[in-house]
């Protein structure tokens, strides 16, 4: 008890998951959020029941809540990344104390996984409350493409608008730490540009969505412009200069 309120009070938003110890329940500023994540996952057949075998990576772990439920699923490992170290550390301890050895934490940025994760190599990540925290979604996503298999999975959980008309991101002020705040089809729009099949996206409260998205086969259409290093940036399909392609914020955005 002693060593988890240390690192509690060391981390600038306290601990995060709550989380049952069993002579004790550690309570975090999250909850049990992460567990109705799993329970949606599990309940409209997201994921695999069982990870047997599977390279995973909790991108954005915090303190760890799901990187165990995957670990304890058969993952045959579980990177558990933050850039924060005061959530891996949070982490690192509550896999120790439940003696989860397949967890791996990495402190990194989600843009600079491929320094620490071969790419290719991963079955599966979760980017759970991320997305939206990024200065780029775009370049975000398409650094999680690049760790994935050819049959891999993203899913997502990000806040977001409940609109599947109009493409946009309100800009977050940071708000709880949002930069972006984008409409269902926006993220469906970024993840197709970004090398994925359109994904599946379902809001579960009117601010928070799931995504289940999967590697397209094709090359992203379009490189220019964005923070990355390509061999080639010339364009993979024509550029569109039709306009009415557009799907702007409505003049009455939705409330």
């Amino acid at each position: 008890m002693a060593e988890v309120d240390r690192l509690a009070d060391s981390a600038q938003y306290g601990w995060g998951h709550t989380i049952d110890f069993g002579p004790f329940q550690k309570e975090g500023l999250l909850g049990k959020s992460y567990l109705k994540l799993a329970g949606g996952l599990d309940e409209w057949g997201w994921w695999p029941a069982s990870l047997d075998g599977m390279r995973v990576a909790d991108v954005g772990c915090f303190t760890g809540g799901l990187s165990l439920l995957m670990a304890h699923r058969g993952a045959e490992v579980v990177y558990a990344v933050d850039e924060i170290p005061e959530h891996l550390a949070q982490c690192t301890t509550l896999a120790r104390i439940f003696g989860t050895d397949t967890v791996r934490p990495i402190l990194q940025s989600a843009f600079r996984l491929r320094e620490n994760i071969q790419p290719g190599s991963l079955d599966l990540i979760l980017l759970s409350g991320v997305l939206y925290h990024l200065s780029d979604m775009l370049v975000g996503l398409y650094a999680m493409r690049e760790l994935l298999t050819a049959g891999g999975l993203l899913l997502i959980q990000s806040s977001g608008v409940d609109d599947f008309a109009h493409s946009y991101a309100n800009f977050g002020r940071f708000c709880a730490g949002r930069w972006w705040q984008p409409t269902g089809l926006c993220l469906q729009d970024m993840c197709e540009f970004m090398g994925f099949k359109k994904p599946d996206v379902r809001f579960y409260d009117p601010n928070n969505c799931l995504a289940r998205a999967v590697p397209d086969e094709a090359e992203i259409p379009f490189k220019r412009g964005l923070n990355w290093t390509f061999g080639d940036i010339h364009d993979a399909r024509p550029r569109s200069l039709d306009s009415s392609m557009l799907a702007p914020a409505p003049l009455d955005p939705p409330r």
